[in-house]
């Protein structure tokens, strides 16, 4: 089977190095494609090919996974006659693994060959997930097809979960981000409660830990806190865009979130404070500011 990967971000890269091991045992072949050479050049020397473009790829793949950074680049990516949907292969699937808009994907699902299978999979555990093959992948998907992939979802996933029909993958991923970002906003302001009273944060974490409020927001995001760097694994400017999305979604559902509007625009103002390349967690310096302290072990 020919395989092919295009987005070799901080995700894709991890996904596609697992995926490649896969291959080479199961003798398939991977095709890869990114902007940055050098991350071609690290598949490659694992023993993936090196993709021309988008319609080489999609002309030579079975199997499509791709791995962006927004709607905006799945679409551009997906139309035009040198996109994904004109050239890739009778009969082929794609699997769609970024953090999307459900009414985007509608429609390029609206606009696809009958003969093509779309399928949106995106994944949750982070870029340590992806390296360690261990993320969890949300499915809008039938079960038939999933059982059919199983094995080849394992390389680089330990849970692949059908979600529901198209765009429930999407929805389920942008519902357990929604939890994140409230959770991450609640343990700034509860920490800086700790931190006026003198009490130690790095025991707080520990009692955190092993409390009603363990989580592992709690558990990941209050260290990289207490060190300063703020998790530079992952921007504010992309989490706002998550957040974008996730008030989008709960307009065209119907659901008011009362609470998400209020943390989307808290990302949006420590965007325009800090600047969109700062670690994602630099949303909690608003409360330092606003309370002349900082919050460190």
């Amino acid at each position: 089977m020919n395989i092919g990967f295009i987005g070799l971000g901080n995700m894709g890269s991890g996904m596609a190095s697992n995926l490649q091991s896969y291959c080479a045992v199961q003798g398939h072949q991977l095709t890869v494609l990114d902007l940055d050479a050098a991350k071609i050049k690290a598949l490659t020397d694992l023993g993936a090919t090196a993709g021309t473009n988008v319609s080489d790829v999609a002309q030579s793949s079975d199997l499509l996974f791709t791995s962006l950074p927004s709607s905006k680049e799945i679409n551009h990516l997906a139309f035009d006659n040198h996109g994904i949907l004109a050239n890739l292969k009778h009969g082929a699937i794609w699997i769609e693994t970024s953090t999307n808009e459900l009414v985007e994907w509608q429609k390029v699902c609206a606009q696809a060959p009958s003969h093509l299978t779309l399928i949106d999979g995106p994944v949750t555990g982070g870029a340590e997930g992806a390296a360690a093959g261990t993320l969890t992948m949300l499915l809008g998907i039938e079960q038939t097809q999933l059982d059919e992939l199983a094995s080849l979802l394992s390389s680089f996933t330990s849970i692949a979960l059908r979600m529901g029909p198209s765009g429930a993958g999407y929805v389920t991923k942008l519902t357990q981000l929604h939890l994140n970002y409230l959770v991450a906003q609640g343990i700034g302001e509860a920490m800086m409660m700790a931190a006026k009273a003198n009490i130690d944060l790095t025991n707080l974490h520990q009692v955190l830990q092993h409390s009603c409020a363990q989580s592992y927001v709690a558990d990941s995001y209050i260290p990289k806190v207490l060190d300063g760097s703020y998790d530079p694994s992952f921007t504010l400017g992309l989490a706002e865009k998550d957040m974008r999305l996730i008030t989008q979604q709960g307009r065209h559902l119907g659901v008011n979130l009362h609470l998400g509007k209020q943390v989307y625009q808290t990302y949006q103002q420590a965007c325009a404070k800090y600047g969109p390349d700062q670690p994602h967690l630099s949303v909690l310096k608003l409360i330092e500011d606003e309370s002349g302290q900082q919050l460190r072990g």
